[in-house]
């Protein structure tokens, strides 16, 4: 008996642990976003709640860390420069990020 508890405490935290990681959910939709010069793409990841992750070459460079939201929002990429962007939403003033790409 103390075997199933342990075990169920176990698989139970765990399975939280996934749900609320960021960076290895499951996706809903998958965007990508090419700089101007052609030479580098981040990759906007969305969850079902909206929340975005953002990929460089398959590695997690930012990771949204705040609740969802109840309604479908798509976001916005704007390249500042070759190594960051600029994540945003429009009409949400406090939904904007400035994201460094890391050097090769």
């Amino acid at each position: 008996m103390i075997f199933s508890k342990r075990y169920l405490i176990t698989a139970s935290a765990a399975a939280m642990m996934t749900f609320l990681s960021g960076c290895e959910a499951g996706y809903e939709n998958e965007y990508d976003y090419t700089s101007p010069s052609g030479e580098k793409t981040v990759t906007v990841k969305v969850d079902h709640v909206s929340r975005p992750d953002v990929y460089y070459n398959d590695e997690c460079i930012f990771e949204y860390d705040r609740p969802g939201f109840t309604e479908t929002v798509r976001w916005n990429v704007e390249w500042i420069s070759e190594n960051s962007i600029r994540l945003y939403l429009s009409g949400y003033d406090d939904e904007e990020y400035i994201i460094s790409i890391p050097k090769e």
